[in-house]
């Protein structure tokens, strides 16, 4: 009897510290995991801006939908204009009445035609400098005629042969300029990578866990919860915290970085969603499994 119970207890203790040995490797693992699935949706998130020449196109008219972009814009336009004219005459213009004037062309600029344009434009730059298309000139004077017409809108009495006018863009890619196009294919394939790590750290915390199959639902739906909930924190923060970054312009970097949160927000959302949903399986089914187990046992 003796013999019996002194080759049990080393037993009993040697699978108990195996037991404690997965515990540790399937928490690290799975905390690793969650980890890396954040990271790869914001990196996915933000290849979405840049990942095609449709992209960009979608991307800058997004933004021109923002009123507060459309008004760093238009003062740009408005200070372009100014050091483009021919003479004293023609920059005294630019500079009435220029809150009437910063406002027509925010009106303008909020034209979908306009906006349309714009985002040709982008997707024309990001084809040469991305994809290596051939270089090409682009005539941006759609940007110029805008301003001119508010500001005449602001004050009629400016002659219409006081024209300033912005020359097309030249887009071409240089000898030795950097090498865009591989950096954003080694960019999109770091994404899907952490994106794929995650999971397989998820099926490999799952088989490495010891416990029961409905605590390891719950324990799932745990860990999406908590990074879910960590992620969708700093991603707030730091979309509070980018307009502090400068006092200039603070309200177009408002703007934008709700613009590229916006879609960062949501995926978090998702997450502590699915990780509710899936912790609450977990933890209904395991009670039903535990009260299912403890008549048997008692009898």
């Amino acid at each position: 009897m003796n013999e019996s119970s002194s080759l049990t207890e080393p037993t009993e203790a040697t699978t108990e510290s195996q037991h404690r040995v997965r515990r540790t490797f399937a928490t690290i693992l799975g905390g690793l995991g969650v980890v890396l699935l954040g990271l790869g949706l914001v990196s996915l998130v933000l290849m979405s801006f840049v990942s095609s020449p449709e992209a960009a196109k979608s991307t800058v008219k997004s933004a021109l939908n923002q009123p507060d972009v459309r008004d760093v814009i238009a003062d740009e336009l408005i200070q372009k204009l100014q050091e483009s004219a021919d003479n004293d005459a023609e920059k005294l213009v630019f500079s009435i009445a220029r809150p009437l004037i910063v406002t027509g062309v925010k009106e303008k600029l909020a034209d979908p035609e306009l906006i349309d344009f714009a985002g040709e434009v982008a997707a024309t730059v990001y084809a040469v400098y991305i994809e290596n298309a051939p270089a090409t000139s682009v005539d941006i004077s759609k940007f110029s005629d805008a301003t001119l017409a508010a500001i005449r809108a602001a004050d009629p009495s400016i002659p219409k042969d006081q024209n300033p006018e912005i020359d097309p863009l030249k887009v071409e890619r240089k000898p030795g300029d950097t090498d865009f196009k591989s950096i954003r294919d080694m960019a999109q394939r770091g994404s899907w990578l952490f994106v794929i790590l995650g999971i397989l750290l998820q099926v490999a915390t799952w088989f490495l866990s010891v416990a029961s199959q409905w605590q390891r639902v719950l324990r799932l739906g745990i860990r999406l919860l908590s990074g879910g909930i960590i992620f969708l924190g700093v991603v707030l923060i730091v979309r509070g915290r980018i307009p502090q970054s400068s006092t200039d312009n603070k309200a177009a970097l408002t703007a934008a970085a709700q613009f590229i949160t916006d879609p960062m927000v949501t995926r978090f959302v998702v997450l502590i969603v699915l990780g509710v949903v899936i912790g609450a399986v977990g933890f209904v089914m395991n009670r039903k499994a535990q009260s299912t187990v403890s008549p048997i046992s008692v009898s």
